[in-house]
């Protein structure tokens, strides 16, 4: 079996070496067009980046499948490569540097290794399962402890949930902002479990994520220390932790339990209204 430093530097080439690509079409500007809704963008770039990611990283790297966003999964081996080529895609196409270059690499659905790679914002991440770092710093993350100190990142209510919960979703947003010292909206997962790796984030509610979205990030949070608790609603697969929609991820000592009272009452009103 490849160990996870080895799949780790195959990651950072091959994210090295699409990032300029990126950063220079960021600042020509893109068009983008309309997946599921507004809110969900996909541009030509994202699905030219997951080819050029997949085709080196099957060059640098032993047989592997790759799951994408954009080309969904293909490929077999012991080793999955899950990809976002870009995570914030909506940040991208709107002027906004905060998106990353996202590829972890999961063995039985874990990762094993993971690179975030924000290429405007010059910040690469990285992260095998006992150590993560934020160019040659090591991160170790520290809560800032009780709610009412603690920054929280969330991109919930998305416009979707607005428009099916109403007046439930807002309520979910209003108990955060009640709770949490500061509540962002980054609009890119990556970058927001990132920030509990670096200390920027102390606490990340996600809902209704991807694999893609989370994976590379979800093993920053872990080998910097922190804490990656995610599940799945009452009827869906009993898979691993990136693979279930829904999580909540806290550095260590931060009081994540405002977000999780709010992700349980998501969890019972969804399942309740299927």
């Amino acid at each position: 079996m490849t160990q996870p430093e080895v799949l780790l530097e195959i990651a950072l080439t091959a994210t090295a070496e699409v990032a300029p690509f990126v950063a220079e079409a960021f600042h020509e500007g893109v068009g983008a067009t309309m997946k599921s809704s507004q809110h969900d963008l996909v541009t030509a770039v994202d699905r030219e980046v997951e080819t050029r990611l997949v085709r080196r990283l099957g060059e640098l790297g032993p047989a592997a499948a790759f799951l994408g966003e954009e080309h969904g999964a293909h490929g077999s081996g012991d080793i999955t490569w899950v990809i976002d080529p870009i995570d914030g895609t909506s940040n991208f196409v709107h002027s906004d540097p905060g998106f990353a270059i996202s590829v972890a690499a999961c063995i039985d659905g874990a990762p094993v290794a993971a690179v975030v790679h924000a290429p405007v914002l010059g910040e690469v991440y990285r992260a095998v399962p006992d150590a993560a770092w934020l160019g040659e710093r090591r991160l170790s993350g520290a809560g800032r402890g009780p709610a009412s100190a603690c920054a929280l990142a969330t991109d919930h209510p998305g416009g979707e949930a607005v428009s099916t919960e109403g007046t439930d979703a807002l309520a979910d947003l209003g108990a955060l902002i009640s709770a949490y010292a500061t509540v962002r909206r980054p609009v890119c997962a990556s970058l927001e479990l990132a920030g509990v790796a670096a200390g920027r984030h102390d606490v990340v509610l996600g809902v209704d994520t991807h694999p893609w979205d989370v994976a590379a990030g979800a093993l920053l949070v872990t080998a910097s220390g922190g804490r990656y608790d995610a599940v799945s609603y009452s009827d869906g697969p009993d898979v691993a932790p990136v693979f279930r929609p829904c999580y909540v991820a806290a550095a260590p000592g931060a009081d994540a339990r405002p977000a999780e009272d709010v992700l349980a009452a998501i969890i019972t009103r969804r399942n309740a209204a299927r």
